[in-house]
This record gives structure tokens, sequence and C-alpha cells, in this order.
């Protein structure tokens, strides 16, 4: 799986969520160089608005970049040059990048490792005996994010989320999605495609094939009709 990080346990509230805009900033403030200012990124990708993404660029800026920084440094560039083109319209063209720079940073993000996981494979079996067509790891071309099942003409998606894609269960059990998940589904959605989640403790929770099954034809049935099925 390509585009979301691992980084979900740290920099979150003292309540196990989240930072707050005015938390994030203090956060990003009190960062002492690039790695806490990449891991704050990791974390909290999707919360970012314009003016934590600026004083957070321009704080790395600052710092002594080394060679172990730079792939993380070209996807960060990339995903809020994607943020800039595909949801601050007019407003974000000024600030884009020439098309080769843009491309340096895509062809980064693309070249993240992909692993697949035991968890995607199943869902994977159980997919292609409801529906068929998707294509395992498809590379999306405009964003750089490889989708873990994907049904390109009709532009949906299934994104298979296990345990490094959320956050530590809250006080009351519940799992949140971290940041890079959040961010990754916020720019897919942004690009025209629509998203199934399927989480690891919804997918282990159903015993059966058959039950695999029927969750995952209520899950797609919504997006893609259920004349699609058989």
């Amino acid at each position: 799986m390509r585009g979301a990080g691992s980084r979900d346990e740290r920099h979150t509230s003292a309540a196990g969520g989240q930072l707050n805009a005015k938390q994030l900033s203090s956060h990003i403030s009190d960062a002492s160089g690039a790695d806490a200012l990449l891991t704050l990124f990791a974390a909290h990708s999707a919360s970012l608005d314009h003016i934590h993404a600026a004083n957070l660029w321009n704080k790395l800026g600052k710092q002594r970049i080394e060679r172990r920084h730079e792939g993380q440094l070209e996807q960060l560039l990339h995903q809020w040059q994607l943020w800039l083109s595909l949801e601050r319209g007019v407003d974000g063209q000024q600030h884009l990048l020439s098309e080769s720079q843009r491309k340096l940073c895509c062809d980064a993000m693309q070249g993240t490792e992909v692993t697949i996981s035991r968890l995607q494979r199943s869902v994977a079996a159980a997919l292609a005996s409801v529906h068929s067509g998707f294509e395992k790891e498809h590379l999306e071309p405009r964003t750089g994010y490889s989708l873990d099942l994907a049904l390109p003409s009709s532009r949906v998606a299934i994104e298979v989320d296990g345990p490094s894609h959320f956050m530590l269960p809250d006080g009351r059990g519940v799992r949140r999605p971290n940041g890079p998940t959040l961010l990754k589904r916020r720019l897919l959605a942004a690009a025209g495609w629509r998203l199934i989640s399927v989480p690891f403790y919804e997918w282990d929770g159903v015993a059966t094939a058959n039950g695999q099954q029927t969750y995952l034809e209520r899950a797609v049935a919504p997006l893609l009709g259920s004349s699609t099925y058989f």
C-alpha cells in the first residue's frame, strides 16, 4: 500500500485524538528539526490548513536536510502541489512548481515501495467472487497514489485499511483514521475517485466466505448498482 504512512501514534492530544488547529501550530513552532517536522506532517497531513502548511514548509527550509529526508520531502511537496491544484482552484495555480519539478516529486511518490498484505489478498479474493474487473495496486497517475483495488472505468476504489492506517483506540474503543490515510482519501476524492474503506477490524469480524462476499456486496452496491453483480 503506497502513500499512507504508519507514524500514527505520535503527536496526539491528551484525549487521544488529533491536535486542534492551535495545538498543531504550537507543535510546528516547537519542532526542533527535520525529523520532528516530517513526523508532524505524517501524523496530521489531513488537518493542515494553508497557514500550517506554509509555516511547516518555511521551517523545513531552514533545517539541515539530509539525504535520508529527500524522499519524504519530495512526497510532502507533491501532496502540497496536489492540494493546490485539486482544491485551491485558480488561487492555487500561482503557487505551483514548474511541470518538470512537479513530475520529479510525483515520480518520488510513485516510487514508494508497495507491500501487499495478507489482509489485502483476502479481500481481493472475496471481491473476485462478487465483481470482476478490479485491478490490484492500481497506480493513479494524477495523484501518484496506489489504490489497493480499483475499477478505473468507474473510478471506484477499495482501500484495505490495516492497523497502520488508524490511531490507537480512544477511551470508547473507537479507532479513527490517521492523517496520511485521511489525506489520501481527501485527495483521491478531489481527483474524482469514489472510495470504499474496508477496515481490518470489520473484516476480521466476518467469519465465513459467504459473509465476506455479502459484506463486499453491500459495500460496493451503492457505487456500482446491484445489477452489476454476478
